[in-house]
């Protein structure tokens, strides 16, 4: 699949802004980057059998975001996942995410509040045009696992906690996270050609406040994310999906002078995918998302814009 897309630091927060991806990436705010061209390769193999539960399934699922001329944004992301039936209405499913060395943007390099002002002029006497950023990065894991009940024929339920783990790259690893994630999925067959997917997920982000404390800058927070997606058959082979996502972050430092301090975030998205399905194993998209991004610490919002056409094929 290839995308426009008009700011690159942006792209991949707001393709994972989803209930099935990760909304609460984390990214550096630096707008008026301009636009490029990213390429979405994408592999999905799995293997199927039947036990004394039920059916049994195992898959992985591979890809990437490949930037066009912002190549440090490229990555790459792995998903592994084991599902299995337990009874004919019930499912449990688990799920493994890696995405490593995803490159945030540059960001300014930590101060030490713990430094004396002696110890600060020596280090500036000694280059005065020193670098004052640094790229920040981070691997990403995330384990989740869902459980899914059907109420009815047309009304399906579904559990999800998540753990994850972000482990930032020196000189930012002070900013390492653990995060809980719980929330409920309902899925709803209104009509055979009309479908409604809405969830809620509360997460609670963790620093290490020893860690924390020694640059009094620390990104904890309590997100709160909900979206609906809608997904209409308008003609046998034309589907169209329109999804609205909210999200809200509070920021839990307890540094005054930290720039989070009291601070929070408000995120609003909406995405509308067109879908051709050309035959039971290809499928040609086209779709538009845009993003409304603002923290209470800044005076303006950031708005971001993705365009993409591309194409499925299974075999």
């Amino acid at each position: 699949m290839l995308t426009i897309l008009m700011m690159s630091a942006f792209f991949s927060v707001t393709r994972r802004l989803s209930l099935e991806e990760d909304p609460t990436q984390p990214i550096v705010d630096e707008p008026n980057q301009g636009s490029d061209l990213v390429y979405e390769p994408n592999a999905y193999v799995s293997w199927a059998t039947d036990n004394s539960l039920g059916d049994f399934q195992v898959s992985l699922d591979a890809g990437g975001y490949i930037f066009h001329n912002h190549s440090d944004y490229s990555h790459g992301f792995f998903q592994f996942s084991v599902e299995q039936e337990l009874t004919e209405s019930t499912k449990l499913k688990f799920f493994y995410d890696f995405i490593p060395d995803l490159y945030l943007g540059k960001n300014a390099l930590p101060q030490d509040t713990q430094d004396t002002q002696d110890t600060q002029d020596a280090h500036d006497a000694i280059d005065e045009h020193a670098e004052h950023e640094a790229d920040e990065r981070l691997d990403n894991h995330l384990l989740a696992i869902h459980l899914e009940q059907e109420l009815t024929e047309h009304l399906m339920l579904r559990g999800l906690v998540r753990y994850g783990a972000r482990l930032y790259n020196q000189p930012f690893s002070y900013r390492d996270t653990q995060f809980f994630t719980i929330g409920p999925h309902l899925e709803w067959v209104i009509t055979p050609d009309i479908e409604l997917l809405v969830g809620y997920h509360f997460e609670r982000g963790y620093t290490d406040k020893d860690d924390t404390k020694q640059y009094q800058d620390d990104i904890g927070y309590i997100n709160h994310y909900a979206s609906a997606e809608l997904k209409i058959h308008i003609l046998p082979k034309f589907t169209l999906t329109a999804i609205f996502d909210y999200e809200h972050n509070d920021y839990t430092s307890q540094y005054a002078t930290d720039i989070h301090y009291n601070g929070n975030e408000n995120v609003y998205q909406g995405e509308l995918e067109l879908i051709y399905e050309i035959d039971e194993s290809a499928a040609l998209k086209a779709g538009w998302q845009h993003g409304n991004r603002k923290f209470s610490y800044e005076t303006h919002s950031v708005r971001n814009n993705n365009i993409w056409v591309g194409a499925e094929y299974h075999f």
